[in-house]
């Protein structure tokens, strides 16, 4: 049975503020690592939200971080709300727990190529992996959570594994 206190909204909203800190987490450990620590959202927020083909990457322009992570954490909080439909969908339709795997990888996808897009300049500074590590670690964290959260979710997958068909 549905647990219908789960709020797709709010519920929705904590799942994309993990998400989105998993992503900043990972880049600010790779600037800082790098010795330039929020260089990665200066220089989105300076591209993707500024339209500067050429971002400064001598400075950190402190508007593009503030800009950009409040859309980060707006698109992660959609992405959240989305998770949250389908897993409250998947508890009900096996077929949809199957589509996740193939909706995330979709994501992955148009996330670098998006990254193509805007600049060459975020093709070298974002490499492939780190794209990738980003994405999975918020999935991970994402999944995790909702795995915990949706005991209605764990038993539909128990009880109808991923290829079997409803009895």
């Amino acid at each position: 049975m549905l647990d219908n206190s789960h709020s797709i909204w709010s519920e929705g909203t904590d799942v994309g503020i993990i998400g989105g800190l998993a992503v900043a987490l990972w880049f600010l450990l790779l600037d800082s690592i790098a010795g330039h620590p929020f260089q990665t959202p200066s220089l989105l927020g300076q591209v993707v939200l500024f339209g500067d083909s050429t971002p400064d990457t001598s400075r950190i322009v402190f508007g593009a971080i503030l800009v950009y992570t409040a859309f980060h954490f707006a698109v992660f909080a959609l992405l959240g709300m989305g998770l949250v439909a389908l897993v409250h969908w998947g508890v009900r339709d096996p077929v949809v727990r199957y589509a996740m795997l193939p909706i995330f990888l979709v994501f992955e996808v148009l996330f670098y190529g998006l990254l193509e897009v805007f600049s060459e300049r975020t093709n070298e500074l974002f490499p492939f992996w780190a794209v990738i590590v980003a994405n999975t670690l918020a999935a991970v964290c994402m999944g995790l959570y909702l795995w915990l959260r949706h005991p209605d979710f764990r038993a539909a997958c128990r009880d109808i594994p991923l290829g079997d068909a409803p009895q």
